[in-house]
């Protein structure tokens, strides 16, 4: 480091930095021995001796006196890479340099906390402090994943093999549009690739593989363009940092604005500069039902992906699409993206599937077995949701024992079409002559329809003890309230939700939604003539209602009352008693988020 400072001084200035050098090493080291001079030696050995007989730390130390009483040197930059490894002595270094070194300086370190202390007030740059603060920004609501059904064993396998997929794999940067009916089995074919590309494809190891699910069933975001691209880009760069500098910009002008939210054309922007990414990366990116997503700009978002795979260069881009047939992506698939019909390929996953229950669960011999088999692939007509329902029906029906007439029979009673069987299980449960199976079953529908994120099985179960008619009576009592709580809360979900509901997760965090998105569109195009029809606005106002009477209970904690004072006299421990009140009531947390929400 002198040698570098010598070569960038002038003479005279380079002759006082020599002299100083030399003139504190020399003390620091009679300050620790007896040091003899030898008059024949001239006076380049006598400097050679003297920094030969140096220590480390003295050695440093008189480079830190020398370098903090040195003049500004014109044109030059200090630059120390990995100060901390000198330990202590290294510390002290930095603190005299930081507090009265004289021309410029670029130091690196690994996080020190000490050191961080010192350099407080100097511009100081955090590795990777920027990027985690970006990630930060973009968090997003992504739940659909792990509540979509794992595929039967052993079906799916055809994937790998499909002239179309083929082509897509093989070729650089292009888009696979898997397009299928509603309900045959697209969101698991995506979980399906996703969960399978690694082993089943070479040269896939280093890659970066992303996901995003659209879905009308989770929260008030997950459907949206908005959070697509926030949950996009948060995976890419928190997988890899090199792509950080297509963020930067955008990042530092909505950091310089104080925005609570990312601007939508700066999320579009950034994904839309990915294609010029200058690295030889492999991108994939997996997005399921683009059907669910809003429409309003479903249009530009396609277009975007499009684009993004036909001006990608060194960046090779992978993008997996599945979803209904959609208005808009009709156009773009026929300029020459590959296109897999999911109902035209899954009839045998199908006839495996159905064999699997109709063999080992009902006991069918083999050629009985092969004619339900053939009825159910011919009936299904590639919608792997009509074939669930079939099995639950079945299943349900051999029970109790019958015939492989009656069974056979049976099954061909069962309505062909799902909007035909989503009546009959609709026809069921209005026909129950318990008005508490009614009303209980009606609310469940209203929160899992018309709630603003999908309720936690706990959740719903104190929702339901909270009566929802304004004209109800309505006691805020702790002991009436534990009354109205429903025992086997997950049995009474199955029991008044039919086969429309289901429950997903496991223990605390199970929650339900309803078995398809089909049955939303069903609920939502009942008419008046159905028990069950559920305007929007009145669903929201018995929705604030519950959250409101949930509220008052919460405020009125009777069962505390006795043993707390009023609340100007609160202590520590009181505060806590009413902390684990509180968190005994597990619907709290949405009503204190979700009521204003339901008002507007």
């Amino acid at each position: 480091m002198l040698h570098h400072i010598l070569n960038g001084s002038g003479d005279n200035q380079a002759r006082s930095i020599v002299t100083t050098f030399l003139s504190t090493l020399l003390h620091k080291i009679l300050e620790r021995d007896r040091w003899h001079f030898r008059e024949k030696d001239s006076s380049v050995i006598t400097v050679e001796e003297i920094v030969n007989a140096s220590l480390g730390g003295e050695l440093l130390s008189a480079l830190t006196e020398t370098v903090v009483k040195i003049e500004t040197i014109p044109d030059t930059l200090l630059i120390i890479d990995g100060i901390d490894k000198l330990g202590k002595e290294g510390a002290q270094f930095l603190e005299k340099f930081c507090s009265q070194a004289k021309f410029k300086a670029l130091l690196t370190c690994r996080p020190d906390p000490h050191i961080k202390e010192i350099v407080d007030g100097v511009l100081c740059i955090e590795y990777d402090k920027e990027r985690q603060e970006c990630l930060n920004s973009l968090l997003h609501d992504n739940t659909r994943y792990d509540k979509i059904s794992k595929e039967h064993k052993g079906s799916l396998e055809w994937l790998w093999t499909h002239e179309k997929y083929q082509k897509w794999t093989s070729e650089r940067s292009s888009l696979l549009y898997i397009e299928g009916k509603p309900g045959s089995g697209k969101s698991t074919l995506a979980k399906y690739f996703k969960e399978n590309l690694v082993e089943k494809e070479q040269n896939t190891g280093s890659s970066i593989i992303v996901k995003y699910f659209y879905t009308l069933r989770g929260t008030t975001l997950e459907f949206t363009h908005e959070n697509m691209l926030r949950s996009v880009l948060y995976s890419i760069l928190k997988k890899d940092e090199t792509f950080f500098f297509h963020f930067q910009f955008e990042f530092r002008k909505f950091r310089s604005h104080n925005d609570s939210k990312w601007p939508y054309e700066s999320l579009q922007h950034i994904l839309s500069s990915l294609a010029s990414h200058p690295f030889t990366k492999r991108l994939y990116l997996i997005i399921d039902a683009m059907d669910e997503s809003e429409e309003n700009d479903r249009r530009k978002i396609i277009e975007l992906l499009c684009r993004l795979c036909a001006e990608s260069q060194s960046c090779i881009i992978k993008i997996f699409l599945a979803s209904r047939p959609v208005l808009q992506f009709k156009h773009e698939a026929e300029k020459g993206h590959h296109v897999i019909r999911l109902q035209d390929e899954n009839e045998k996953d199908i006839s495996e599937f159905a064999r699997s229950f109709l063999g080992p669960d009902l006991e069918l011999p083999l050629e009985s077995l092969d004619q339900a088999t053939e009825y159910i692939v011919e009936k299904a007509q590639g919608v792997f949701v009509w074939v669930q329902l079939v099995q639950e029906k079945l299943l349900k029906f051999a029970e109790k024992g019958c015939t492989e007439e009656r069974i056979f029979n049976f099954l061909k009673s069962l309505p062909t079409g799902l909007e035909e069987f989503y009546h009959s299980m609709l026809n069921e449960l209005e026909g129950r002559n318990e008005p508490e199976d009614l009303e209980d079953g009606l609310r469940m529908f209203r929160f899992v329809l018309f709630a603003n994120r999908p309720l936690r099985l706990a959740e719903l179960r104190h929702a339901l003890a909270i009566p929802d008619d304004a004209n109800a009576q309505f006691s805020s009592s702790d002991e009436s309230f534990e009354k109205r709580l429903i025992l086997g809360i997950e049995k009474r979900v199955l029991y008044c939700g039919g086969n429309f509901l289901e429950i997903r997760g496991l223990h605390e965090d199970s929650s339900v939604q309803l078995m398809h998105q089909t049955v939303r569109e069903f609920f939502h195009r009942l008419t008046a003539k159905s028990r069950f029809r559920m305007s929007c606005r009145d669903s929201h106002i018995r929705i604030s209602i519950t959250c409101v009477r949930y509220l008052m209970l919460c405020a009125a904690n009777t069962s505390l009352e006795k043993k707390l004072p009023s609340v100007d006299y609160w202590t520590p421990k009181h505060f806590e008693a009413y902390t684990e009140y509180l968190n005994k009531r597990p619907f709290i947390n949405y009503a204190l988020s979700h009521l204003t929400q339901h008002i507007e």
